[in-house]
């Protein structure tokens, strides 16, 4: 026995060596990818961490994969090169996901990627799959290839079984030493927050959870003292449970009349990372004349969510952020379009995005859509003479149908999304960015420097989707039907031009990306109709009920506040990180009494907090406690949904 646990445990002088060199540079790499930080003692710190955490996963891969092949002659060699891959590889897929989005995606990545390659977005999945072989098999080469030379020049012989020992001793100390100093730094400093995710398994080793936050920079404010004197809990079964409990009494909703009192038409649409300071005369000039005269431009708006599905979710169920998830996970019914469609209303979805994007459509459309229409092409095609087809397309059928019959129609514009589409006449602002660029949202350091072109693209885009907005409205004026409709148009959400630290949408919680712009339009408006300061997506469907006066209690199955009735404990907006497929995100911010509150959900209040800035996006250091403690009770109470008396 002691013979054959000599063998197990013989370890080549010229395999560790090589494996040494391999992980000073592979970390050297891993470190510098994309960082333009100093150095300093944590990057040094990380580094270690790094290097010896690749050291000690290769030595235990490799005792792990010798053992199960143990019968095989060529074992050790097999167990040197696979435990090599697999580290490599998940370091490298790791380093990947924190480039290009800031933090790393997990299993959340394997979906989104095996859902790209499923609708062509990631392209050829054969051709993908090969290059990625042919990569690996020359990578494989040429580490064994190093480990042969070593091999000779240290003449093949192996290390002392007690100098491994002690050294698999220091590695593991070092190790443990290094992690508890880096969790400690990661809970205070903004910097070491965003790098722990160079660690492929920090969620699973007490790092703290990311501070979804409004700059990059600087380190984490003052600690929030507790603002309550008991445990309140934003607990996530909450959720759960009245969704449930709604989909039962949903059930004897649906089963009695539902009418209208004022069957006015309703048309929603979203324009793709439409921020709020693009709705000005010089970059929107037809609809923010619109708005100033025939509408109400809403100037603190929210989206529930600052990517496309957690905008929509909020849009077109009423609820707040926190039920996402649950209402998708669950698949339960979504009432305020089930109630609309039990009223009268056909429904009907354009846009030109797949019809599978993000789920959205089966997860809250699908069971009450009347008809979908989109322009034939994929996701490279150019969007503008796409959307301009889905216009054309909407206008023709308004012209052909009875002005009478109750419509309820979504468009989604999708010229506004990155790449940023526009005929050569709606050129407007130079110079621009080349139209052939890759690009996804997160920090995308080697895009900054063209920030400005990238910006004048985003304009030109932005310019043309008021024209397309122009061509409808003024359609609609000429055939009387805006005596008949209520119009809500919004973005779904900002976009991002390293204002903040990153391009885009997603990542943070700043103004710029859950800040769209928004107006609302309906018969007979007056400017004095709308009296709350800050407002959210998930207010429009009770807007809209409210508008209709539909003869079901919208409180019922909406969070949502109707804007035409104010009430200050009501005057606040909730805004979140969204949703990516089905995963849960970390990141809330609830906006008013003039701050903005960054908070987390299921924990207590008092420790919920992280961030408190005011709504105009500055840090404070001194704030009122009992505005902020006002708003944290809004944040909770915001999960209700009120119970009918039946």
């Amino acid at each position: 026995m002691g013979f054959s646990l000599k063998r197990f445990f013989h370890v080549n002088i010229a395999g560790f060596a090589n494996l040494i060199l391999w992980s000073l540079a592979f970390t050297f790499y891993l470190l510098i990818d994309r960082y333009s930080g100093s150095f300093d003692i944590e990057l040094f710190l990380l580094g270690v961490y790094i290097f010896f955490s690749i050291v000690f996963l290769n030595a235990l891969f490799f005792f792990i994969f010798k053992a199960f092949f143990i019968y095989f002659r060529y074992r050790s060699a097999m167990a040197y090169l696979l435990s090599n891959l697999i580290v490599t590889v998940v370091f490298v897929i790791n380093n990947m996901s924190v480039a290009v989005y800031g933090k790393q995606l997990g299993m959340e990545g394997l979906v989104m990627a095996l859902r790209g390659w499923q609708g062509g977005e990631m392209g050829n999945f054969t051709a993908t799959v090969l290059q990625v072989f042919l990569v690996i098999a020359i990578y494989l080469f040429l580490y064994f290839f190093t480990y042969m030379f070593l091999n000779r020049l240290f003449s093949g012989r192996p290390f002392s079984h007690a100098f491994f020992g002690l050294l698999v001793c220091v590695i593991s100390l070092v190790l443990v030493f290094v992690h508890f100093k880096l969790v400690g730094m990661a809970d205070s400093d903004w910097k070491m927050n965003s790098m722990k995710h160079k660690i492929p398994w920090q969620s699973l080793t007490g790092f703290p959870d990311d501070l979804v936050r409004v700059d990059e920079d600087g380190k984490k404010g003052t600690a929030i003292p507790p603002l309550f004197s008991e445990r309140l809990i934003l607990s996530e079964k909450k959720e759960i449970e009245q969704l449930k409990r709604m989909g039962i009494y949903g059930k004897k909703i649906l089963s009695g009349e539902i009418s209208t009192h004022h069957p006015y038409n309703i048309l929603f649409i979203n324009v793709e990372g439409l921020r709020r300071d693009m709705l000005n005369p010089e970059n929107m000039p037809f609809l923010y004349r619109f708005a100033s005269d025939k509408a109400f431009i809403l100037k603190k708006h929210y989206s529930t969510g600052n990517n496309t599905p957690g905008s929509l979710y909020g849009m077109l169920t009423g609820l707040a952020p926190y039920y996402f998830e649950p209402l998708r996970q669950n698949k339960l019914p979504n009432m305020a379009l089930e109630v609309l469609k039990k009223a009268g209303y056909r429904q009907s979805v354009y846009y030109n995005s797949p019809r599978n994007y993000e789920h959205i459509y089966e997860d809250i459309l699908v069971k009450t859509e009347h008809k979908f229409v989109r322009a034939a092409g994929t996701w490279e095609d150019d969007y503008a003479p796409r959307d301009r087809w889905l216009f054309e397309n909407y206008i023709q059928e308004l012209k052909k149908e009875s002005n009478t019959s109750k419509r309820f129609d979504y468009i989604l514009v999708n010229v506004t999304h990155f790449n940023y589409y526009y005929p050569p006449e709606f050129k407007k602002y130079t110079p621009d960015f080349r139209s052939d660029f890759k690009i996804i949202s997160g920090p995308q350091s080697g895009f900054r420097k063209n920030k400005e072109e990238l910006m004048n693209r985003y304009k030109n885009s932005v310019y043309y989707a008021d024209y397309l907005l122009k061509n409808l409205l003024t359609e609609m004026e000429a055939m009387g039907r805006l005596k008949n409709t209520i119009i809500v148009i919004a973005g779904d959400h900002g976009e991002e031009f390293w204002e903040h630290g990153s391009f885009g949408h997603t990542w943070g919680l700043n103004d710029i990306q859950i800040g769209p712009a928004a107006i609302i339009y309906y018969p007979n408006i007056k400017n004095t109709d709308i009296k709350y300061k800050y407002t959210s997506h998930q207010d429009f469907l009770p807007t809209v009920f409210d508008i209709i006066g539909i003869n079901v209690d919208y409180k019922y199955f909406t969070t949502g506040k109707s804007l035409l009735k104010y009430s200050p404990e009501k005057d606040y907006a909730i805004s979140s990180l969204g949703i990516l497929v089905s995963f849960k995100r970390n990141g809330y911010a609830i906006i008013g009494n003039g701050y903005k509150v960054l908070y987390r959900n299921n924990m207590d209040l008092n420790s919920s907090p992280y961030a408190i800035y005011d709504d105009n996006d500055q840090p404070i250091e001194e704030f009122n406690k009992n505005a902020v403690s006002d708003l944290l009770l809004k944040a909770m109470n915001a999960k209700s949904l009120e119970v009918p008396m039946y």
